[in-house]
């Protein structure tokens, strides 16, 4: 499947849509440092245009013509660069750090790393789609495993393998992007129609108790997502 805006419109890209992920924008806030940043794989540019209506000197770099037009279409401020993530246009060390959402997956991930290395003097915040280590067992499935445009998932373990080929001082990995699981839960379970012939004064008792347990219990954690931060 190629790159296409119907593509990045089912399947929710943020950077497209506008409609920014408030963890993705968490990563952002608590992990940039220095002012001037580089967004690997823009997209249509909602983050380069958020960080820049910050104070900060964002570029967007975007190796697919039609996702820059969305940018200019939009008027997003920020500036935009064609280009290729495994052969980068800018000289070493042009950029104080550089983030990189859901794009590895899509390419030559080691070889696109260490461009952001050469181009980067401080940080390199990244986010790539989770193997599904749980959720297959219930015959269900991540949405990323449905966008063919991806080559590959990663575990916590390849991540790190993958980032320690790079020379750093630190590197952090953690995941992030949890399911929702209370909400899972209640869109499985028919609240009218599990009672048939119990009066209705019941059934909303038990509604009422039922709600009340579900918002006691404990959710295990499956996160679809993990995020590298690595020091430079």
């Amino acid at each position: 499947m190629s790159y296409s805006l119907e593509n990045a419109q089912k399947f929710k890209w943020s950077s497209v849509t506008g409609s920014l992920n408030p963890e993705r924008v968490s990563h952002l806030e608590n992990h940039l440092v220095g002012s001037t940043v580089l967004d690997a794989g823009c997209g249509g540019g909602a983050y380069v245009e958020f960080l820049s209506q910050q104070g900060l000197q964002v570029t967007g770099v975007e190796q697919h013509e039609q996702f820059l037009q969305v940018a200019k279409e939009n008027n997003r401020v920020g500036t935009y660069v064609q280009g290729d993530l495994t052969n980068l246009p800018f000289p070493d060390q042009t950029f104080d750090c550089t983030y990189c959402f859901d794009v590895l997956e899509h390419t030559d991930d080691l070889a696109a790393l260490r461009e952001l290395a050469r181009v980067t003097k401080r940080r390199l915040i990244l986010t790539v789609p989770k193997e599904d280590e749980v959720m297959h067992r219930f015959n269900l499935t991540f949405l990323h495993y449905q966008d063919k445009t991806h080559l590959r998932n990663y575990t916590e373990h390849s991540l790190k393998e993958l980032s320690l080929k790079l020379t750093h001082s630190k590197l952090t990995v953690f995941p992030e992007l949890a399911i929702p699981a209370r909400w899972l839960v209640l869109e499985m379970i028919d609240f009218q129609g599990s009672a048939p012939g119990i009066p209705l004064f019941l059934q909303r008792a038990f509604n009422s108790l039922l709600m009340r347990l579900l918002d006691r219990v404990a959710y295990k954690q499956v996160y679809t997502s993990l995020v590298a931060v690595i020091d430079l």
